[in-house]
């Protein structure tokens, strides 16, 4: 503790009368010589507005962070065991009992279902730069001439997305010479902000950022099970009766004719999945979609990576627009659509609470 004036304020202050006292220890002395004073005794501004900026620090976290319950303390448990993406996991629930979600499996890659092409094939047709002291710059480099019409779509200094969305990303890949850290690999550095899974009394489980995030950061890819898009029909069908859905269509194809038969594979993130799980949905969202491509030379098997659209403050919960654009993953303008039958807005009803909120969402 920093001592003004043969004085120190300890982490301690009470209001009386409509006073403020704080807790004074005084140099030289110990404990039992510590006595209450009012503010207006205290010539040390500086030392007491350090401690008013600690104090609101403190109850901050505390409100952030109240005491775990067992449920909570397993849930943290199991994410220590299994999310191993990025920053460890918090899990707030002060609404209800409610622990680790039954039958989810919490996964860092992808799960290849029936029918869909593995890994290993993926990179049959990947070809890899050569630039210097693998540092990749413009049209010198392979990967940025060919694909990205010589352009860096991220900041090179700190990462952040720097094209609208609607753009495919194509990263830098095994094939390539540059190192982990080329500033063409962002999304493959992984998942570096830091976030709760929170629960909600109307909503269920959410996600919010416990520390601020800056717009155009990457947050994490939407992992889960791939699928044939047969098969997710089929899954469709049995989660509509119940109203939720995890499909995520891997919807944007480079077919010139935009037919979408090309287009023939979905993630399932129902039972297989990490963070993005417990993303919500919001009619005015803070996160948005881009397709990114790294080990993989088949674009209808692209990432689907989450960047933040704005700035997000502590506490604030990270949503997205589930009714987004097929073809170029934007959010559509959040309006009511009289074609939506009755049973799927009363299915479908949204609970963001956007001052633009459409009233209901649908299925990807």
């Amino acid at each position: 503790m920093d001592y003004t004036n043969g004085t120190a304020v300890l982490p301690v202050e009470e209001e009386y009368e409509g006073v403020v006292y704080y807790l004074l220890k005084w140099k030289g002395y110990d404990d039992n010589f510590n006595t209450w004073e009012p503010s207006s005794n205290l010539d040390c501004p500086d030392l007491v507005r350090q401690f008013n900026r600690e104090q609101r620090m403190r109850e901050e976290a505390s409100n952030l962070n109240p005491p775990k319950t067992q449920n909570e303390l397993e849930f943290e448990a199991y994410l220590r065991n299994h999310a191993r993406d990025g920053p460890p996991i918090s899990v707030i629930n002060d609404v209800d009992d409610q622990g680790v979600p039954p039958d989810f499996q919490y996964v860092d890659d992808y799960i290849y279902g029936e029918n869909v092409p593995r890994p290993e094939t993926l990179k049959e047709t990947l070809f890899g730069c050569e630039c210097e002291d693998g540092i990749c710059k413009g049209f010198k480099c392979k990967c940025l001439k060919e694909m990205n019409k010589g352009m860096l779509y991220y900041r090179r200094d700190t990462g952040q997305v720097n094209v609208k969305p609607g753009n495919v990303i194509i990263e830098c890949n095994s094939r390539c010479s540059c190192s982990a850290r080329c500033p063409n690999r962002v999304t493959q550095q992984g998942r570096k902000v830091y976030l709760a899974i929170r629960r909600f009394a109307e909503k269920g489980w959410g996600v919010i950022a416990t520390k601020r995030i800056e717009a155009g950061v990457f947050i994490t890819y939407y992992y889960g099970e791939i699928i044939t898009s047969q098969e997710a029909d089929i899954r469709g069908n049995k989660y509509d009766e119940v109203g939720r859905t995890y499909l995520f269509d891997l919807d944007f194809c480079d077919d010139p004719s935009n037919d979408t038969s090309a287009c023939l594979y979905t993630i399932d993130a129902w039972r297989f999945g990490n963070i993005s799980h417990f993303f919500n949905h919001s009619c005015d969202p803070n996160l948005v979609v881009y397709p990114v491509m790294t080990d993989n030379g088949d674009l209808r098997l692209h990432h689907v990576a989450f960047f933040s659209k704005r700035v997000i403050e502590v506490g604030e919960e990270l949503t997205f627009d589930y009714v987004g654009s097929v073809e170029k993953h934007e959010s559509v303008e959040a309006k009511f659509d009289e074609n939506i039958k009755p049973e799927i807005i009363e299915k479908y009803k949204c609970k963001c609470r956007a001052g633009n909120c459409r009233g209901y969402f649908h299925s990807i």
